[in-house]
């Protein structure tokens, strides 16, 4: 959930309102299974999950805008923050729960 935090999906109130950029949604995914590789099959399918929620409109950008930095896709594909802020929680829910079940199997 820090991540989710740091990637902007949370605002420090709690408050998940408006739209984030799917890329930066999945690139964090990438970079938590690179982290924390025993994991991978959770992350790749909050991944599916991204790519496949409700779209919440596309923008694109000027090639003169600061927005678009240099090799970046002009157009991005929006989600809505409140249902990633969600899939970042059942990963989180995931993840704790295999990681209590492999400390249950350990002290058996």
């Amino acid at each position: 959930m820090d991540v989710a935090s740091s990637l902007g999906l949370v605002d420090p109130t709690g408050t998940v309102v408006g739209t984030i950029d799917q890329q930066k949604v999945l690139g964090t995914l990438v970079e938590l299974a690179e982290k924390d590789p025993a994991h991978t099959d959770l992350y790749a399918e909050t991944a599916g999950h991204v790519r496949s929620a409700r779209s919440a409109g596309m923008e694109t950008h000027d090639a003169k805008s600061f927005q678009a930095r240099p090799g970046a896709e002009a157009t991005t594909q929006l989600r809505y923050r409140s249902e990633m802020a969600d899939l970042f929680m059942d990963l989180a829910i995931d993840v704790g729960l295999r990681l209590q079940d492999q400390k249950l199997m350990a002290t058996a």
